[in-house]
């Protein structure tokens, strides 16, 4: 299980001043050198994104709210998140500041109804901190993650092993975690552009695919076959 905070850099902004939800923000700071550290949803509706240069973000969006960093209180905010968690399972692998893995698998000998389950730890989130995440299951840490990926904000997805090419080929290749951002023109030069294309390679022409990948071509075959690592 992924669970993935949304934007949450801005979450904690909006839940000290509410009046911030639903407009356009960007943490970071302002001046020559600043920078987009992360942004709301309706912020990345006029193109903002993490890493952009802040003037550009401004001439995107001429509101936009700018907010300076409040680490103290995020890192606050994350550690009452993985104390929440650590109520449904000790078996927690802590991504970063807002993502973490936890292995449900004893669990689910008692989870009758796994959506419910899903639901109510989403909404007792928001309930009891006010944040929101979205959640990916699958049997491994990659499937996981993606499915934590498909929907944004307050999403739920349940990946298993059967439902690979269903839900993750029609993807564009740049959602594949794991694959960095300068790899991706190469991959659309090869006309791989979409998850389902990658597959085809790795699986329907091996040789091509070892020449072009190295050693990275035994993960992809694992991660989508649904069968690399797990906790």
């Amino acid at each position: 299980m992924h669970v993935d905070l949304n934007a949450f850099f801005v979450r904690c902004e909006e839940i000290k001043n509410p009046s911030l939800e639903g407009k356009a923000v960007a943490i970071g700071s302002e001046g020559r050198g600043g920078i987009v550290s992360t942004c709301s949803y309706s912020a990345r509706k006029y193109g903002i994104s993490s890493g952009m240069p802040m003037f550009q973000a401004k001439k995107l969006c001429p509101f936009l709210k700018i907010i300076h960093e409040d680490f103290h209180f995020y890192e606050l905010m994350s550690n009452e998140f993985y104390s929440y968690c650590k109520q449904f399972t000790s078996q927690i692998s802590i991504v970063s500041i807002d993502e973490c893995y936890l292995d449900i698998t004893k669990e689910m000998s008692h989870i009758i109804n796994l959506n419910l389950f899903l639901n109510n730890f989403q909404k007792g989130l928001f309930s009891k901190l006010k944040l929101k995440c979205s959640i990916g299951v699958g049997p491994t840490l990659f499937l996981a993650k993606m499915g934590s990926d498909l929907k944004k904000p307050m999403g739920i997805s349940i990946i298993q092993k059967t439902d690979v090419s269903r839900l993750l080929y029609p993807r564009d290749v740049s959602t594949y975690f794991g694959i960095g951002k300068k790899s991706i023109p190469r991959l659309y030069d090869a006309k791989i552009y979409t998850i389902g294309d990658l597959a085809n390679l790795v699986f329907n022409e091996p040789e091509k695919a070892k020449q072009m990948f190295g050693k990275r071509y035994y993960s992809f075959i694992e991660e989508l076959k649904g069968e690399s690592s797990s906790l």
